[in-house]
């Protein structure tokens, strides 16, 4: 099973971005901008995010990391209909709700090294790897707009490892090595010293069946 919606489904979590708004597709060009980090999810999945850093294009171009499968994420552009639907193939199949992240005390000035910077890393696209826990979409868009490699919905999941050791335990035992990969990602960016006796005794089973 894919661990992700699990959690998501299961703890009723959304990983909506802090300070996000909604904005409908239709009038994207309206509210976007160069330099603009920008978000999509449907209901119990995650955010994928990227950078904006063209609206006079036709259909509006947007740098990100993103892969066909986690392992082989890369930096990349696209155009916002194929940023919405996930993939050049899923075009006219399916579509998600697009969000865009504020910024206090935003200026142009900002906004245009936002572009910059993300012009800069799509440059070193063959340096960078992708990870889920410390280098994924997010993190990606994050470090364009303010230069730190931050995501806050892997904080959110981590929070929910943390807080629900035993439970999870029991639901992503038997997960597909792909899953695996990924949870160990997670796991080892646990901080272990809050975790008490019992959690520890279980964090430390995941990472025998995991690692």
């Amino acid at each position: 099973m894919d661990y992700l919606p699990f959690f998501l489904k299961h703890f009723d979590l959304n990983l909506q971005p802090s300070n996000s708004e909604y904005i409908d597709t239709d009038l994207a060009r309206s509210y976007l901008y160069p330099g603009a980090h920008i978000a999509t999810s449907n209901p119990y999945e995650h955010f994928h995010h990227g950078i904006v850093v063209d609206v006079d294009t036709p259909e509006i171009s947007i740098i990100h990391l993103w892969g066909p499968t986690k392992e082989t994420g890369r930096i990349q552009t696209t155009t916002l209909p194929i940023f919405l639907a996930g993939d050049k193939n899923l075009l006219g199949k399916k579509t998600r709700r697009l969000y865009l992240v504020n910024y206090e005390d935003d200026t142009l000035e900002k906004q245009q090294a936002t572009v910059d910077v993300a012009k800069e890393m799509l440059e070193k696209a063959d340096d960078i790897k992708y990870d889920l826990a410390k280098l994924n979409c997010e993190s990606f868009a994050c470090f364009c707009r303010n230069g730190q490699w931050k995501s806050e919905q892997i904080d959110m999941l981590k929070k929910i490892l943390l807080d629900n050791v035993s439970e999870i335990y029991g639901k992503i035992k038997d997960a597909d090595e792909s899953n695996k990969r990924h949870i160990v990602s997670l796991l080892r960016t646990i901080p272990v010293d809050a975790l008490n006796s019992k959690d520890r005794e279980l964090y430390d089973e995941l990472c025998r069946s995991f690692m």
